[in-house]
């Protein structure tokens, strides 16, 4: 397993649509090529999501380049999870003021193919950065 600090995100979203920000990498499958005489390869898909495959967010930067108040949703969802539910909210219609930034330190764990969304009331305006650690 390797430890990678770094940047995991940065999204500035140019709609006011809900927007996937970051997913946590899912194991990816594997070609294995045949040693016999009659050459071959097969694509190994991994049975489940490796539960070695994880993210840590550490924090959540949140900078507002409108002239005005912008609003911000966060919603963190479960991998495969259909459609959206009020619980996957971790912030809702939070405002943010001109010229200002939120640093928010949530230290959440996430599993492989988990993701988090963004939102944001005006269009080009939020800069999200999500830093943290992503073990594989």
């Amino acid at each position: 397993m390797a430890d990678n600090y770094k940047i995991l995100a940065q999204i500035l979203p140019s709609d006011t649509n809900e927007n996937t920000a970051y997913t946590v990498p899912v194991a990816a499958a594997t070609t294995v090529a045949s040693t016999t005489s009659s050459p071959f390869t097969v694509q190994v898909a991994p049975k489940s999501l490796s539960p070695k495959t994880y993210s840590i967010i550490s924090s959540i930067i949140i900078c507002n380049l409108h002239s005005g108040a912008v609003t911000y949703d966060i919603r963190l969802k479960v991998a495969a999870s259909v459609g959206d539910n009020d619980k996957e909210m971790l912030f809702k219609t939070v405002s943010l003021s001109n010229g200002k930034t939120h640093i928010l330190s949530p230290g959440m764990g996430l599993s492989a193919g988990n993701l988090i969304k963004v939102k944001s009331s005006v269009a080009s305006k939020l800069a999200f950065t999500f830093m943290g650690i992503e073990v594989t």
